[in-house]
């Protein structure tokens, strides 16, 4: 893989500005997975790709046909694409588009941003693979996001969860919070 970006090791090390590239941490029996946040590089076709596939696959795994349509159209809009790589690389509350791998191998993504005016972070987005659920990747890709959003000042985390996934929110410390003006849980982790 060719990218500029820094390394991190075991948990989250962060540079001194808070920015996050990479960052990892080892699961299973004697540490025998290494899993890996790495942070799309939007601006390069490859990697749009990769984020479009796996994008494309969570969509159609939590939305209906006609929500999993107008995502699909939105990510061929230029001018959404040009504001969300924006939002990925501006330096105040930044949205971090991070793939999750497992050994190398990528089996999800999730993205998530910082609001500093409210010391909230935010997670949009968590996939897993289906072949690699319940083997501890998730759990290890959200310590990691927790960790991250933490040493960037988060004292809490909200979520809307899709229903097949609030079990998973619950395991690690997510309680329902309240409900939105559009009818939607929103879920709360305070990590202080």
């Amino acid at each position: 893989m060719d990218t500029d970006y820094n390394v991190f090791t075991v948990g989250v090390e962060c540079q001194g500005d808070g920015s996050l590239d990479t960052q990892r941490e080892w699961i299973g029996d004697k540490g025998t997975a290494m899993i890996e946040l790495i942070r799309f590089d939007l601006q390069k076709k490859d990697e749009w790709d990769d984020f479009y596939d796996l994008f494309s696959s969570y969509l159609r795994e939590v939305c209906d046909e006609e929500e999993y349509q107008e995502n699909i159209d939105d990510l061929h809009d230029d001018t959404l694409n040009a504001q969300m790589i924006e939002q990925t690389l501006q330096e105040h509350n930044p949205y971090f588009m991070m793939r999750i791998a497992e050994n190398g191998v990528c089996v999800g993504l999730i993205s998530y941003y910082f609001r500093e005016d409210c010391n909230k972070g935010f997670i949009n987005n968590f996939y897993v693979c289906a072949e690699r659920r319940n083997s501890g990747v998730g759990s290890a890709a959200y310590r990691m996001v927790e960790k991250h959003l933490c040493s960037l000042g988060a004292k809490y985390i909200e979520l809307v969860p899709v229903r097949m996934a609030e079990r998973f929110y619950i395991r690690n410390g997510f309680a329902f919070s309240r409900t939105s003006s559009d009818g939607e849980r929103i879920f709360r982790k305070v990590i202080e």
